[in-house]
This record gives structure tokens, C-alpha cells and sequence, in this order.
């Protein structure tokens, strides 16, 4: 198993001299970048003021609660809320590299794509982890993190490509000792495997089919009418 810090640093640099590349000599790069700019921000934004102001009262608030109603709360919001600051620093990181991955991937011409890529994990990660988590409050963005490793990952069999299969050996290489975290562990408390096992079953079925949340979409709209 890939875990040199030495190895990952060298990776990590190696991106973000690609990303800084990209933005100086494609000017629709600085568009895709200001996607992950502004969730950076988002969630930042509420981390902090929850910690700061709010003394976590908005994590337990918004965070998952699964089997409680106010709990659904939580499958939307709770990404943007983090117990501590070494959390939100621990999910920044994996959070822009997994993004700038994805984004490069699909050669997006906008933010539709990821958008919808990240409300299918949202969507089957937070309601699996409602539905059969443990009796805690579940936050952070690391379900969401766990199910764009997911996505990359199943890209690479489903669409094999010279590209998504080197991201999804790129990403294995860097984050596939993380996958342990998916199974329980009485000595990981704080951790929630729940959220991070659903959530790469959200970034494995966004990847597998990727019209899945338009046909649902447009089913609940027949239903109405």
C-alpha cells in the first residue's frame, strides 16, 4: 500500500503545479477553479462561525442524526460543518485535489456536471448513513470526500480511458490506505466509517450511472403533474 509521505507530498506538488499551468494558459480553467474556490469558502465560512460564535451548536444542529427527523437536516448540510479545526483543515486538502481531479476528468464546460456529482454522494451518502448509522451526530465533508474517491476510482473500469485510468491509479496511490476507514472501528470513534462507506457508494453509483438524479428528477415531476 502507497503511504510515503515523501511520495505523496511529490504528488501533491506535481498537481498543483499542473492547476496553477492550466489556469495561466486556459482561461476557462479560472472558471472550473472558482467552483472549488467557492465551496472552500462556503465551508469555511460556517466552520469557523459554527466553532468561533455558534460553540458547535450549528454541527449538532445541521450535523446527521440518523433515524431522527432532525437528522435529515443533516444530508445537506452537514459537509459545511466540522467539529474542530484540524477536521476542516484534514478535509480541505483531499477535498481540492479530488475536485480538481474530477473537474479535469470530465473536461466540464460548467459547474452543472460536479454539481451533480456531488449532490448524488450527498443524496445516498447522507441517507445511508441516516438510515444505518449509529447513534451519533455524523459531520464533515469526508462522505463527500470518500464518494469523489469512489467516482474517480469506478471512472477508471467504466470509462477506461488513458486519463481516467491514471486518475484512478493516482488516487488509489494517494488515498487508497484511507479506504480502511470504511469499516467499523471501536477505536475510531470520532471517525464516522458510516458516512464514508455511503458516501463512496454515492460517488461509485454517480459514476456508474450518471443520469441517475436527472431520471429521478424527472420521474418526481410526472408524479406531480
Amino acid at each position: 500500500m502507497f503511504n510515503s509521505k515523501s511520495q505523496v507530498i511529490f504528488l501533491y506538488l506535481v498537481l498543483g503545479v499542473a492547476v496553477m499551468v492550466l489556469y495561466t494558459k486556459d482561461p476557462s480553467w479560472q472558471g472550473k477553479l472558482e467552483v472549488l474556490r467557492d465551496s472552500v469558502i462556503l465551508t469555511w465560512t460556517a466552520s469557523l462561525m459554527n466553532l468561533l460564535l455558534f460553540g458547535n451548536g450549528l454541527g449538532r444542529l445541521f450535523g446527521i442524526r440518523p433515524r431522527q427527523a432532525v437528522g435529515l437536516l443533516g444530508i445537506p448540510f452537514s459537509p459545511l460543518f466540522h467539529r474542530d479545526l484540524g477536521h476542516l483543515l484534514a478535509n480541505t486538502v483531499p477535498f481540492l485535489v479530488l475536485g480538481w481531479l474530477i473537474l479535469v476528468q470530465g473536461e466540464l464546460e460548467g459547474a452543472g456536471e460536479f454539481y451533480t456529482i456531488t449532490v448524488t454522494i450527498l443524496l445516498i451518502g447522507g441517507l445511508g448513513t441516516w438510515l444505518f448509522g449509529r447513534e451519533a451526530i455524523h459531520m464533515g465533508a469526508s462522505g463527500l470526500i470518500f464518494g469523489y474517491i469512489g467516482f474517480l476510482l469506478i471512472s477508471g473500469y467504466e470509462g477506461p480511458t488513458l486519463l481516467t485510468v491514471g486518475f484512478a491509479a493516482i488516487v488509489f496511490l494517494m488515498y487508497g490506505n484511507q479506504l480502511w476507514s470504511m469499516l467499523p472501528s471501536s477505536n475510531e470513534s470520532k471517525v464516522s466509517w458510516e458516512g464514508h462507506l455511503f458516501g463512496f457508494a454515492g460517488g461509485v453509483v454517480a459514476g456508474s450511472y450518471p443520469n441517475l438524479l436527472l431520471t429521478i428528477t424527472l420521474w418526481l415531476e410526472s408524479l406531480v403533474q
